[in-house]
């Protein structure tokens, strides 16, 4: 997939699952229901890897498993291409142990579908229906023996005319691959947190044994050298793309605008040439903010490449880069925020930041504002940021944090609410008003601080607490939900 222009609004960057899908099939009741048995079980394999491209994943291996030695080849062959998830697609009692010769050699997350082709239980039922529609049979087969193995799975049950069942087996899939793409991905870390920000850092090696995370420590001096090695030729393509999409203000002090569109691709190169998945830095340094040059904070850098894809967090926090690169995988964008204050008579929060942005979450035909960040006003040079209030809508707040009582020692945090739609004129960068809608602010603000969060958090587009707690569960680590 290409990724898109970090200067253009409403583009939502959702992980694609790459999915094997495997349907269990039983020849033993053949002679109960006839060959159609095994034809229309194949028709059901072909038609839900149609409808998994329309609903968001891509099949990259489907196959009918009917012993366990064929379970064991297909699991080596499914394996070679790397799933993000596997999909078992379960209609009828068969013998487990032919999907779990499979996964022996796929550790990837398991989501179970438990389809039935019937939406209701006929007057002329008989031993043919009990075996053709045995997915509540043939189910708790499999259930029983994951259980048993300690392996996490996500089970939907549905009729296969349930308008909206695939849709949540998708969802399922999302966050079996964005817990699955935990494995592995490399978060940067630009310096240390600032001074005496402990509430926003984590080890290197818990993060690690938590979640497969690579750390990757990059000095504030190498984002220096970047920066001061992008060229004039570069820069003029993002100005160019910046005039296209924002709305610029009347003369923009050029040099404080060349030097955060430099520092903008110098984040980016960063990025590729570190094949980084997010990042958390700390701008706050004579290498960058404090130093002649570039003398200014990266945060319209880090926006755009939180669009692309690629979230950063600031002043180190690691555990919201976290929560960033999961609320962005589910949502297609992710805003790096504070809850700035409580408005005790209308129930509702501010949402702001100093300068950060997603332009996934723009309003359609939004043209973002641009302009000189106020936040840092007082520096001798002042960066750019992207100005837009949040379209109205659902919406849920994703923190990652510490939390002792769990054998990992971490959790995701989670909880659901709207974008009321009441504008802040006067918020100097992106944000918004948001309620939360699971119980009155102050008990549902309490709640949340008390799980362990610290003062940051990722919000997006969209209730996620299902998808929250499928993606930790998958990972291995807590999830507190408010």
């Amino acid at each position: 997939m290409s990724i898109p222009s970090p200067y253009e609004p409403g583009h939502r960057r959702l992980v694609v699952p790459q999915v094997a899908v495997v349907v269990p099939y039983w020849d033993f009741w053949e002679p109960t229901v006839g060959p159609e048995l095994r034809t229309g079980r194949e028709r059901l394999l072909s038609a839900v890897a149609d409808r998994l491209g329309e609903w968001g994943a891509e099949v990259v291996w489907q196959g009918l498993v009917d012993h366990a030695d064929q379970g064991t080849s297909m699991g080596v062959e499914a394996a070679s291409v790397s799933p993000d998830a596997v999909l078992v697609v379960q209609t009828m009692a068969v013998p487990p142990s032919y999907v779990q010769a499979m996964l022996e050699h796929l550790p990837q997350p398991v989501v179970i579908w438990a389809i039935q082709d019937s939406t209701t239980i006929s007057s002329d039922f008989d031993a043919s229906h009990i075996t053709s529609l045995g997915a509540t049979v043939g189910t708790p087969m499999l259930t029983n023996l994951l259980h048993r193995m300690s392996r996490p799975f996500e089970l939907v049950v549905s009729s296969t005319s349930d308008p909206v069942a695939g849709e949540t087996v998708a969802d399922r899939l999302r966050a079996a691959a964005v817990a699955h793409r935990l494995q592995g991905a490399r978060l940067a870390r630009v310096g240390r947190p600032m001074d005496g920000y402990v509430c926003v850092d984590a080890g290197d090696d818990d993060l690690h044994r938590a979640l497969g995370m690579q750390v990757v420590h990059i000095s504030p001096q190498e984002v220096k050298d970047r920066y001061q090695a992008v060229g004039d030729d570069e820069i003029a393509v993002r100005r160019q793309e910046v005039d296209r999409h924002f709305a610029v203000g009347a003369s923009p002090p050029q040099e404080d605008l060349t030097r955060t569109l430099r520092l903008a691709v110098a984040m980016e190169t960063l990025d590729r040439d570190n094949a980084i998945a997010a990042g958390a830095i700390n701008c706050h340094v004579p290498e960058i903010r404090f130093g002649d040059d570039p003398g200014l904070t990266p945060c319209f850098g880090l926006g755009c490449e939180t669009t692309r894809g690629i979230p950063w967090s600031c002043t180190g926090d690691v555990l919201t880069a976290v929560a960033m690169l999961v609320a962005k995988g589910l949502s297609g964008a992710a805003l790096y925020h504070e809850v700035e204050a409580i408005d005790f008579e209308t129930g509702e929060v501010a949402i702001a930041n100093s300068g950060e942005h997603d332009l996934g979450w723009t309003a359609e035909g939004q043209a973002p504002g641009f302009g000189p960040n106020p936040w840092f006003a007082h520096d001798p040079r002042t960066s750019f940021r992207a100005h837009f209030e949040l379209p109205a809508g659902p919406a849920s707040l994703v923190g990652f944090a510490h939390q002792p009582d769990h054998p990992s020692g971490f959790g995701f945090v989670v909880a659901e609410g709207e974008i009321t739609g009441r504008e802040l004129p006067r918020n100097p960068t992106a944000g918004g008003v948001f309620r939360f809608t699971t119980s009155p602010v102050t008990a549902a603000w309490t709640r949340w601080a008390s799980a362990g969060v610290n003062h940051h958090s990722a919000i997006a587009p969209g209730h996620l607490a299902q998808s929250v707690a499928s993606v930790a569960k998958f990972a291995g680590v807590k999830c507190v939900v408010v």
